[in-house]
């Protein structure tokens, strides 16, 4: 770390840098006390002798106790310039580059060391920053930035190895070899342009700030989940005479070669995120400040996903809306975001005696929040046009493989191999006829946006004890809620379920031409208060120390954590999935 000045009292240089180097052990080796529940030593040999047989002579990896490492790179350089008396600018330059693999192991799931895949992060923003003091009462931020980030992996064996989950010697414990399905093509570049700008007024009794901060985003997503396939086995047994319970795969339809797709991305897109905002700070009297502000948010795509003609045409079910209703794919227009939300603001603080001592504040209002870009690259990329799926499941009982086919190859169209071999032509690997998964975001879909309030009291005394207690409550305006469409609703129900709560369904399509079709929308469903109170002492020697306690509760649809539609859906626990109550949130206190 070193600063210096280039001119004296007008140019100075600042830098940072830090090196880290980082090695963790990877335990619960096979057959130790950790991973005994899930193979023994004898299991892993006759695994891994078995995947080099199916696969030609790769092999499965270490099933030993081994190491993973982390290293990065972080460089900081600031510049600043005091230009004249009314003008100061400063640039900042963050740059990163960092390397990770990345192998885990518990008590339940058991990796062997071919799995591991390096993740590659480089980023590097840069921020120029002018203030300007105009007059006396009038004075200027601006701020502009440029920011890119290319994250990608790099698995560490060969990349159109499936996946293979093997169920371990007891429930609820997996086995897990192969190559890594968020690994086998995974390249993400994102490039940020920013760009806010600050107009501070001062007029008698009023503090006015007019501004814009605007988010324009260029988005490479190329991801493929399961590119190189997904095999589940039931049993160690099943594993090493190789029958799989289940086989799933996504492939492109014109060329599935990994040089291909890494060439030509599955979903680039842009995001805007675009606001307008006025507040006004008004010192009605000495002791009362009242806050108020009006804010417009924008966020849109401007070119959005196509629409397949198996969405555009496709079957209704006859018996929608028995559990749960959505808007059907046929009638998905792609009409989401391109919008303003308007959210008003106000705010209060109030110095009861104009001491500090007795202090009561408040305020309340409307607030727009984002969604990860994941979820909108998925839906380029599971559009039905440009990718398809296999998923043949319960084999062995219901369904079954092709005699003599291999699940467990890597040729380098990944996946689609095995696929071709049990459909018995390229025919079905078109966008005319194959089968896919859709994702969808509905019709006036529109960012996630609150209603919040907050009330509190803070009390100081001479002896520099401060006690304050506070009160928070939120209210859902717009959430988010994830829902599969291709389920037909003949929903049925155990007999020891007289409320009818916990829907069973049969599994049957609604769309023979969807593996499965998730759906992104809007609910008003959830809320969320707290209450504090806090007890802080000052010391005159600089040490401060509080206690506090909060009492809480939040409810919501969906936590909104993972980075798919497809697990939002499928890892949220409900007794109806499709048609979610508002419930403890995973963020409840």
């Amino acid at each position: 770390r070193v600063g210096f000045p280039i001119i004296k009292n007008k140019l100075f240089f600042f830098t940072n840098e830090e090196i880290t180097r980082r090695q963790d052990p990877v335990i619960f080796g096979a057959g130790s006390t950790g991973s005994s529940n899930i193979l023994s030593v004898t299991d892993a040999q006759n695994i891994a002798a078995a995947f080099s047989r199916y696969t030609g002579g790769l092999s499965a990896g270490t099933y030993d106790n081994t190491s993973i490492y982390s290293r990065s790179n972080k460089f900081f350089n600031r510049l600043d310039w005091n230009i004249n008396d009314n003008n100061q600018l400063t640039i900042r330059n963050n740059y990163i580059t960092s390397i990770a693999t990345n192998l885990e192991r518990d008590n339940f799931n058991f990796r062997f060391g071919g799995i591991d895949y390096t993740s590659h992060n480089n980023s590097t923003s840069t921020v120029a920053e002018l203030k300007s003091k105009i007059s006396n009462s009038i004075s200027n931020s601006l701020v502009v930035g440029y920011s890119s980030v290319h994250d990608y992996r790099d698995p560490n064996n060969n990349p159109a190895l499936p996946q293979i989950e093997i169920t371990g010697n007891s429930p609820g414990s997996t086995i897990f070899l192969g190559t890594d399905r968020e690994a086998a093509i995974f390249d993400l570049r994102q490039k940020t342009t920013e760009f806010t700008d600050n107009l501070t007024l001062t007029a008698g009794k009023h503090n006015l700030t007019f501004g814009t901060h605007n988010e324009f985003y260029n988005i490479t997503y190329n991801f493929v989940n399961a590119w190189n396939g997904r095999d589940s086995y039931s049993s160690i047994a099943n594993f090493l005479n190789n029958q799989p319970t289940r086989v799933r795969n996504n492939y492109n339809y014109f060329n599935n070669t990994r040089d291909y797709i890494m060439a030509n991305p599955a979903a680039k897109f842009n995001v805007n995120l675009l606001s307008l905002y006025v507040q006004d700070e008004i010192n009605i009297t000495d002791n009362f400040k009242l806050t108020a502000g009006l804010r417009l948010d924008y966020a849109g795509i401007p070119n959005k996903q196509p629409l397949s003609d198996k969405t555009t045409s496709a079957p209704v079910d006859s018996r929608y809306g028995t559990t749960y209703t959505y808007t059907v794919p046929r009638e998905i227009t792609n009409k989401y975001l391109n919008n303003a939300q308007i959210n008003p603001r106000v705010s209060f603080n109030y110095d009861i005696k104009g001491d500090q001592s007795l202090v009561f504040r408040g305020g309340s209002g409307t607030f727009t929040g984002r969604v990860p870009f994941a979820w909108f690259g998925y839906a380029f990329y599971n559009n039905g046009v440009t990718y398809g799926a296999f998923d043949r499941n319960n084999i062995g009982t219901t369904n079954s493989i092709t005699p003599g086919t291999n699940p467990v190859q890597a040729p380098a169209n990944g996946g689609l191999n095995f696929v071709n071999q049990q459909t018995g032509s390229n025919a079905v690997n078109t966008s005319a006829s194959g089968p896919t998964q859709v994702d969808l975001i509905d019709n006036n879909f529109k960012m996630p946006q609150v209603w919040r309030s907050s009330l509190a009291l803070d009390v100081k005394t001479p002896d520099q004890w401060k006690f304050t207690v506070e009160g928070i409550y939120t209210k859902v305006i717009r959430d988010l809620q994830f829902k599969q469409v291709n389920i037909v609703d003949n929903a049925t129900y155990y007999p020891y379920d007289t409320q009818k709560q916990q829907p069973i369904f049969s599994n049957q399509a609604i769309n023979p031409l969807y593996t499965n079709a998730y759906e992104l929308s809007n609910t008003n469903k959830g809320f969320r208060y707290s209450l504090t109170g806090q007890i802080e002492k000052s010391f005159p020697f600089g040490f401060t120390a509080s206690f506090a306690y909060t009492y809480g509760k939040s409810k919501d649809v969906t936590n909104g954590i993972r980075n798919s539609m497809e697990s939002n859906w499928q890892l949220n626990q409900a007794l109806n999935p499709n048609n979610v109550p508002a419930a403890y949130s995973n963020f409840d206190i």
